[in-house]
Formats: C-alpha cells, structure tokens, sequence
C-alpha cells in the first residue's frame, strides 16, 4: 500500500550486530533509497523474507544504488539471538535491532515482517507481511527510484 510517512528522526537509536549503538538517521543517510524490512527471530515469515531478499541482494546492488537495513523489533533477551540469526543465514546487508521500540512506533506499524521503502526520508511503500516472490516487487519499488550504480 502506498504511503507517505514522514521519516524518523536522528535521535533514534539502534543497536548493531557488534553491540554498539548508531542512530537511524546516520545508518539512513548512506543512500537517498533505503530498503528497511523488520523482522523478528521467532517469526518464520520475516526469516524467510530476508533469507529470498540475501540470495539475491548481491545482484540487486549490482542494478540498483540503495542500503538495505534489516531492523530486528525484538527486546530483552530475545535480541541477543539477532546476530547469531544474521551469521547462520549468512546475511551481508546491514542488520540492526530497534531495541526500545522507537523506530517501529515512529512508522506505526505493529509486527513483522513488515516492509518499507523510503526516498529522501519519505515512506514512499510498505508492505506487511511475506509470501515467496514479493521480494521481487519491493526491489522493482526500490528499482524505479535508485539510479544505477556508477562504473569506475
């Protein structure tokens, strides 16, 4: 469904697979477009949608100039088990964990897997939910607004 919700703000933080902490807004500035799909480690669904989008995102980067952040909405001792969740599937995209919540309310959506695509701050689609092949249509959303990368 489209959408267009303004973006969070820079005081948001999330938590890194390595443990440290990083605002959305500097982990969002790397790309005009971004990819932003939020999972959970006990939801089969949002596994199964990062699981189709990493085997192709190495040729989507090759078609299309955007960051993808994977943001686990888990808390407590559940977002422990986030990096060893990204290393057994073998993810390369960014993964992050909204540990306090703040950026799922700030895009008011209530539970994974929920995806969104956002240009130059904006919500511009989301998507909630997962079924095999809509992987394809959120890239061909990220597709229609990235330029290509450029050939050095």
């Amino acid at each position: 469904m489209p959408a267009r919700a303004q973006a969070p703000s820079d005081s948001i933080q999330l938590k890194t697979l390595k443990g440290g902490m990083i605002s959305y807004g500097s982990a969002a500035r790397k790309n005009p477009v971004i990819l932003v799909c939020f999972w959970s480690v006990n939801n089969e669904s949002s596994i199964n949608e990062l699981n189709a989008i990493s085997a192709q995102y190495e040729r989507w980067k090759q078609r299309a100039t955007f960051t993808l952040m994977a943001i686990c909405v888990d808390e407590g001792n559940l977002v422990n088990r986030m990096r060893p969740m990204a290393n057994q599937n073998g993810w390369t995209f960014d993964v992050y964990a909204d540990i306090s919540g703040d950026l799922q309310r700030a895009l008011s959506f209530s539970s994974a897997p929920q995806s969104m695509v956002l240009n130059k701050g904006l919500v511009v689609y989301q998507q909630a939910g997962f079924t095999a092949g809509t992987e394809n249509y959120l890239f061909n959303k990220v597709l229609a607004l990235a330029p290509a990368p450029s050939k050095r």
